[in-house]
């Protein structure tokens, strides 16, 4: 049973078409106060002087007419790299907030970066032929049109909401306080991305959970209601698990504002509504990453095999280093847990002495991380050149190979060893692996090591139900990051 239309995956597609529309108003008005404007000319001509350059700005016969010819091509490449950088600045997270986003400010930053990254590559082409300024005028012009045109296109969607209902999400409310009656001022004014409050329901405190989640469950159904809304700050992680496994089942995503997922914004640094400083964080229903799309899966081996080959000579020295600093072999192969539970040989470089996992039992009582997890800041069976190579996540490379092989992804929940598998201590840490696992993930970039199991297994959770191909791309840039600067890594 499911509740959502399959339109609301494409709810970012207004804000994409007005973002569309302002870059090609930005390109021809820019093309026509050069060309054709005498106001135009005098701009573009006074630049020069200003910076006493004669030659700044001097356009050819030929290359006016190529600003006409391949205006598409043109077009086409600064919308990609514009709404690439849009996306990564949450403008196009549909339904995932309420509050409404600093749009401003965002399309002045990505445009800025935008400009930036034309003329870095330009610096590094050596070339010389194409005028800045008339990238500069699109880009000043761009953020114009598009706060503009974002701005006609909201009323507009009101107004097709107003008239015919379509595009609406009934939501049900479930708190009391402060918080819930906060959240009500926004659906019943703002009406975010077509969001109504469809019914507002009390928590008893007398009742029990069970009974109060057979009630939400039962009015989501009888409403039809398309999203749930939980305005609980004391509500247990196991709670917010068992109501998220009952609306995976009416196919509905879930808000749900609570404390306890506070790490999400303090150490992932996700982007998630703030209400009176409790996060309101977005749950999807879970997308099953067990097999990959054929496109998602070539993109994957594509990049792999490429890294792996660009590598190579790295790879070579890191096992030879391996091999001569300590006896043993340069690739350590462990059974991990992978997705749906299932084992899977998994390949590093061995950091640790030969016969490590003996001596595991004679020093697990200096474990100093939680029970699930075993971690020794310095873990006396480390090699020192291991020691660097964990420091710099180095270690992990060979697991390119798994990703061929199909047994992780590039971005995905961490794999951990059947040891720590079997000290899962909760029934909703086995949803961590709903998915593929893979070689980086929020926990990587939220502090590694210094990160908790239980607040590893949020991460993961929201991951899952959340990814994106922006937010992959987000987590390698970030991963890129820490990496470098050795962050939480022993």
């Amino acid at each position: 049973m499911s509740f959502i239309s399959k339109k609301t995956r494409f709810l970012w597609l207004p804000d994409f078409m007005a973002d569309f529309m302002a870059i090609i108003a930005a390109y021809y008005t820019t093309i026509f106060l050069r060309f054709y404007s005498a106001f135009g000319e005098r701009i573009y001509g006074t630049l020069p002087k200003l910076i006493a350059d004669q030659h700044m700005g001097a356009i050819s016969p030929t290359l006016e007419n190529f600003y006409f010819t391949s205006a598409l091509r043109i077009i086409l490449i600064i919308t990609a790299v514009i709404c690439m950088l849009y996306a990564m600045r949450k403008l196009y997270s549909g339904r995932q907030h309420l509050l409404k986003q600093p749009v401003a400010w965002n399309v002045l930053l990505a445009n800025t970066i935008a400009l930036t990254l034309f003329y870095a590559y330009w610096y590094l082409q050596r070339n010389v032929h194409h005028p800045r300024s008339i990238f500069a005028s699109i880009m000043v012009l761009n953020i114009f049109f598009c706060i503009t045109f974002r701005a006609i296109m909201t009323r507009i969607m009101q107004a097709v909401r107003e008239q015919s209902g379509i595009d609406k999400c009934h939501a049900l409310l479930v708190g009391n306080g402060e918080e819930s009656t906060f959240i009500a001022t926004i659906l019943e004014v703002l009406q975010p991305h077509g969001i109504t409050c469809a019914q507002q329901i009390s928590i008893d405190s007398e009742e029990t959970f069970e009974k109060q989640l057979g009630i939400i469950i039962e009015t989501i159904t009888r409403l039809k209601a398309g999203m749930l809304i939980v305005a609980a700050k004391d509500l247990t992680v196991p709670q917010i698990m068992q109501i998220l496994e009952e609306t995976d089942k009416l196919g509905i995503p879930t808000k749900i504002l609570s404390e306890k997922l506070d790490v999400l914004v303090s150490h992932a640094r996700l982007s998630c509504d703030l209400i009176h400083g409790v996060p309101l964080v977005h749950f999807g229903s879970p997308k099953n990453q067990g097999k990959l799309g054929v496109f998602r899966r070539t993109i994957t081996i594509v990049v792999s095999g490429i890294s792996l080959v660009a590598i190579s000579p790295v790879l070579l020295v890191i096992g030879l280093l391996v091999r001569i600093t300590s006896k043993g072999p340069a690739i350590f192969v462990q059974e991990r847990v992978g997705v749906n539970r299932k084992p899977f040989r998994m390949y590093k470089f061995r950091t640790m002495h030969n016969k490590a996992e003996e001596l595991l039992a004679q020093i697990e009582e200096f474990n100093e991380s939680s029970e699930t997890l075993f971690k020794i800041k310095k873990d006396p069976r480390i090699t020192t050149i291991g020691r660097f190579l964990r420091r710099f996540s180095l270690d992990e490379l060979p697991q390119l190979i798994n990703i061929i092989k199909g047994d992780m992804v590039i971005v995905g929940p961490r794999p951990l060893p059947q040891r720590d598998f079997k000290n899962y201590y909760e029934e909703w840490h086995y949803s961590r692996h709903g998915g593929l696992p893979g070689l980086t993930c929020l926990w990587q970039i939220s502090g590694r090591s210094n990160i908790d199991f239980h607040n590893m297994c949020i991460l993961d959770v929201y991951y899952l139900r959340n990814h994106s191909w922006i937010m992959d791309i987000e987590i390698i840039m970030r991963t890129t990051k820490v990496v470098l600067f050795g962050t939480g890594a022993y």
